[in-house]
């Protein structure tokens, strides 16, 4: 299969191979995205077997990547291992005609569910679903711009069995001391969360994030607080929620590879923000405030 080629030849994310490592990784996307467009659904994607655990997918979007998230979503219809549900979280604000995509639409006949709520901004993905979680199901998160691996969750529930309480990340940083303020300079490759479970970790929600039942502390379903301290940072909110909840992280390799993302998907990017205004550290200075037991099982990772 052309995507199982695509992520053999991708370099680990951080390291660096002047010039070769960057044309392989744009021809290794442009064919992840003449590939996907081809790959064929098929009429069964959704597992209905009766399995020890339900998966339940979650991802939303919003008017700028409308266009392109059924493309995220079939490349999560083509698991190796097949979720349970797949769930896409829209704002009725964004959308007051609810008109989309037929792109998108008519996967509902593979079993998408288009789920409509008041926006959340990326917190939409799991806010719904974990509140509604059962004890026998683990919810995935994953963003709308990406065209995923095959083994995105296969590698996800092998991680998950060995550390059935952990949260399970794909993608994620670790601190590092000389940048403790700065979540965007923190290291994306290291030892940590690797072999144990950690609490300095800060992970990619919409890089294939599992969480377990009873993962995050109550406040992830408090929307005033969201709104409040973390609106436009998931990621930081994920790890202050599983900290404060004695909840500690894993991820599923070391040596990460970067992502596909879908040509046409980047116009608009809230990551730039958070990065290049220095947003997410000002979200680390309010979460910090408000969980300072959290910050410390960070800062330290001991409970």
């Amino acid at each position: 299969m052309i995507r199982n080629f695509t992520e053999f030849i991708k370099v680990p994310e951080s390291i660096r191979i002047p010039f070769i490592a960057g044309r392989m990784y744009y021809f290794s996307v442009w064919l992840d995205n003449k590939s996907i467009l081809r790959e064929k659904i098929p009429n069964n994607p959704l597992n209905t077997e009766k399995r020890d655990e339900i998966i339940t997918v979650s991802l939303t979007s919003y008017p700028a990547r409308i266009k392109f998230v059924h493309l995220a979503i079939k490349s999560l219809m083509l698991q190796t291992v097949n979720p349970d549900r797949i769930l896409l979280w829209l704002a009725e604000e964004q959308f007051p005609d609810k008109q989309l995509p037929s792109e998108l639409t008519g996967l509902q006949k593979y079993g998408l569910e288009i789920c409509w709520t008041n926006d959340l901004y990326g917190h939409k993905k799991y806010f719904y679903p974990v509140k509604n979680q059962k004890p026998d199901e683990v919810i995935i998160t994953y963003d709308d711009d990406l065209i995923y691996s095959k083994n995105s969750i296969s590698r996800l529930l092998k991680t998950h069995k060995k550390h059935p309480n952990c949260l399970v990340c794909e993608r994620g940083q670790t601190i590092i001391s000389e940048n403790i303020n700065n979540p965007g300079r923190w290291k994306t490759i290291s030892d940590i969360g690797i072999n144990s479970p950690t609490y300095s970790m800060n992970p990619s929600p919409g890089g294939g994030c599992l969480i377990p039942y009873g993962a995050f502390y109550e406040d992830a379903g408090n929307e005033s607080v969201i709104r409040e301290l973390a609106y436009k940072n998931d990621d930081l909110w994920y790890m202050f929620m599983c900290a404060q909840n004695g909840t500690r992280m894993i991820k599923t390799r070391k040596y990460h590879k970067p992502f596909s993302t879908i040509k046409g998907s980047q116009f608009e990017q809230m990551a730039f923000e958070n990065i290049n205004n220095n947003y997410n550290s000002v979200v680390l200075e309010r979460l910090k405030d408000a969980y300072p037991k959290a910050w410390n099982r960070i800062y330290t990772d001991k409970d």
